[in-house]
């Protein structure tokens, strides 16, 4: 899970490190002014991570998503870090994960091919790719196991 750290409404961190040692304190880091931490269960509209995305993007350099899960899950709306060219990817389903090699190639529209071929599509403004023809979901990481089937 991502946290974003804001000073005075403008996000001026992003940690997958949890800001909280207590509730509500917030944890000190060095050389950082911060009023207010947010995760994905902070979050209550899509126009707002969008923002906070944009915001991320521009003062990182590295691109950041805005994700609607739909009105069915909770938390619905996040922010997480873009694939990128070069990062390792397997894909999964139902706890058989397969490495897939590195990600070669993403279209404007977010569709990602893997040095070995597989071609993954973004579904609308999820989180998460699908493998194009069929069940199997895009994961970070060379991942290998298989589910025992207990």
């Amino acid at each position: 899970m991502l946290y974003v750290l804001f000073n005075k409404g403008l996000p001026v961190r992003v940690t997958t490190e949890s800001p909280y040692t207590g509730t509500p304190k917030l944890k000190e880091f060095p050389g950082l002014v911060y009023d207010e931490a947010k995760s994905s269960w902070d979050y209550k509209s899509f126009a707002k991570v969008e923002g906070i995305a944009m915001r991320l993007t521009a003062m990182t350099g590295k691109t950041y998503l805005p994700c609607d899960a739909s009105a069915s899950t909770s938390p619905r709306y996040s922010v997480i870090e873009a694939p990128a060219v070069g990062d390792p990817i397997s894909y999964g389903f139902n706890g058989d994960y397969y490495p897939c090699g590195t990600i070669v190639k993403i279209t404007k529209g977010w569709r990602i091919t893997s040095s070995t071929g597989k071609v993954f599509n973004r579904r609308k403004n999820s989180c998460g790719w699908r493998m194009v023809g069929g069940t199997w979901g895009m994961v970070a990481g060379h991942v290998d196991e298989r589910n025992p089937h207990v």
